[in-house]
């Protein structure tokens, strides 16, 4: 998968970032990536090069986003893309089903933009809850949410799955220069 470091990927990147799905071990040597590729790197993927704290190297994506050309960021697709980089975290363990269904309440609450509305996953932890968190009803649960995020998922997993080939390579350079 071919990326182009445009404003489309820098707001998938931040809702990336923002879902605290990758951090700098994932990113900085994509960056170190692009800028050896590029005679004249874009100039927010030099700063972000060099960032570890996550707030910082969402300023950075968001600044660029809102950068001049003006794009609307803000569509319903990217709302749902941070459901399904929250379902990676599930499904690579890093959250639970109860954490994965309470969160995406919060954040379809706080956006109002999710293609399902916050009660709908609220619902869908009650009932979890009240099944003393029955493992057949996660999977049904879980299927659920797959079949209705099933493109978002997808294409966050393909993006994923870039980063995922750096953080490996980031950890080996990280072991490599503590040896």
């Amino acid at each position: 998968m071919k990326l182009e470091t445009n404003k489309e990927f820098a707001c998938k990147l931040s809702i990336m970032l923002d879902s605290k799905l990758i951090w700098y071990k994932h990113f900085q040597l994509f960056c170190d990536h692009i800028i050896d590729e590029y005679s004249k790197p874009p100039y927010w993927i030099i700063e972000l090069a060099t960032v570890r704290f996550q707030g910082r190297a969402i300023e950075i994506v968001d600044k660029y986003i809102n950068s001049d050309p003006f794009i609307d960021p803000y569509n319903s697709e990217l709302f749902d893309q941070y459901i399904a980089c929250l379902y990676l975290k599930y499904d690579r363990r890093e959250i639970s089903w109860a954490s994965f269904l309470f969160i995406s309440g919060e954040y379809a609450d706080n956006c109002e933009a999710v293609k399902e509305p916050c009660e709908y996953f609220y619902d869908l932890l009650s009932e979890y809850e009240n099944s003393e968190f029955n493992i057949e009803l996660e999977d049904k649960q879980k299927e659920e949410i797959q079949n209705k995020f099933l493109k978002e998922i997808k294409e966050i997993q393909a993006l994923y799955e870039i980063f995922k080939d750096y953080f490996k390579q980031f950890v080996i350079k990280e072991k490599n220069r503590s040896s």
